[in-house]
């Protein structure tokens, strides 16, 4: 038998596939590095979509515009729009009121090249004030009444203003101790009125007073939508392009025409400091770090938190919702001239909704839409 022992030729062959071999693992290579570099690519996207979705949606709640956001209707929605701080993207997304306290907010992000977005849901609810009305008046200082003032705790519906069944009465005056009561043309105490004229609670103290639920009196300051030093003011209504004027700070809704610009504006005012008001009228939560002192007619709709003492001489003021004059001082409250204190349930109801903040639901609040 022949046995071929020229070999010549077989080097190229060997040559030629092993340069298809590193070709083929150099361009799988190239292929898997140009995968990988999309796929970091999409997951940087997919972060960015992310995190501006949910800085949108954060933004809204950390930010919350009751003005805006506590005057729609059940069912209604506003839109929001923004970009990121990095601006590494950007988001929109609207808030909508699925009832009385509850809201959906719904936010979505987009990469800086708009190439990825993700859409995430919150749900809000209002956090109202904790303002537990037990009376027209609660005090614990030494109270005087007369004149042709009137006190009364029967719940009474502002006049022109949509609400809720009437609740119960309320007696007229809480105090601690019915003896701190003295009068002033106010004979049998005709010039109170309620389930009963006047209840005794042996247990009300400055701190049961000042504090509303886990709230302190000094912790509402963080509520206040106005802040004002106090001193002597005349309240009423403004407008600026049609518009209701809120960085207006001696203007506190209308509470006269609900359906006007300023009709659905419920500000929590703080007063660091003794107020003296003269004329004309307001509605929200007026909370008084000091000594309310009010003249000229005054009108008021919603819950008032006076630290110290309240005053009303002359034609004096008119209260629709409920008072709280804590006298932390034991300072003596006067209620003389015309003044009026009125609970009304539906001038506190839609004072503490309407200027309440958003807060979300402590379980379950977020939800990743896609």
């Amino acid at each position: 038998m022949r046995t071929v022992t020229n070999e010549r030729g077989v080097a190229l062959a060997v040559s030629i596939f092993a340069l298809v071999v590193i070709g083929a693992l150099v361009a799988g290579a190239f292929f898997m590095g140009m995968q990988e570099q999309r796929v970091g690519r999409n997951t940087i996207q997919f972060q960015q979509a992310f995190s501006a979705a949910e800085e949108g949606a954060n933004r809204q709640v950390a930010n919350w515009s009751s003005v805006t956001n506590n005057a729609l209707a059940n069912g209604d929605s506003v839109t929001f729009a923004g970009t990121v701080v990095n601006a590494r993207g950007w988001y929109r997304g609207s808030i909508r009121r699925l009832n009385d306290l509850l809201f959906f907010v719904r936010s979505e992000g987009f990469s800086f090249d708009s190439a990825a977005r993700q859409q995430v849901g919150l749900l809000v609810r209002l956090r109202p004030i904790e303002f537990l009305v037990r009376a027209a008046l609660q005090t614990q200082g030494n109270l005087k009444i007369g004149g042709s003032s009137f006190i009364d705790g029967h719940d009474t519906a502002p006049l022109g203003w949509t609400c809720p069944p009437l609740l119960p009465a309320m007696p007229g005056i809480l105090i601690n101790d019915s003896t701190k009561i003295t009068t002033s043309g106010c004979k049998d105490l005709v010039c109170v009125d309620g389930s009963t004229k006047v209840e005794e609670d042996s247990t009300f103290t400055t701190d049961s007073l000042t504090t509303f639920g886990d709230v302190s009196f000094d912790d509402l300051e963080q509520f206040a939508t106005i802040w004002i030093p106090g001193g002597n003011r005349k309240i009423e209504p403004s407008q600026t392009g049609g518009a209701c004027n809120t960085a207006d700070l001696n203007n506190w809704g209308e509470p006269n025409n609900p359906a006007g610009v300023c009709g659905d504006y419920f500000p929590v005012i703080w007063s660091e400091g003794d107020l003296n008001i003269n004329q004309d009228r307001g509605q929200g939560i007026l909370i008084v770090n000091g000594k309310l002192d009010v003249q000229g007619g005054f009108e008021f709709y919603g819950p008032v938190i006076v630290r110290g003492a309240l005053d009303t001489q002359g034609t004096g003021g008119h209260f629709n919702g409920g008072v709280i004059a804590a006298n932390v001082n034991l300072e003596q409250s006067d209620v003389l001239g015309d003044a009026v204190i009125t609970y009304s349930s539906c001038a506190v109801i839609k004072a503490l909704q309407a200027s309440a903040p958003g807060s979300l639901l402590t379980e379950r609040s977020w939800v990743n839409l896609y």
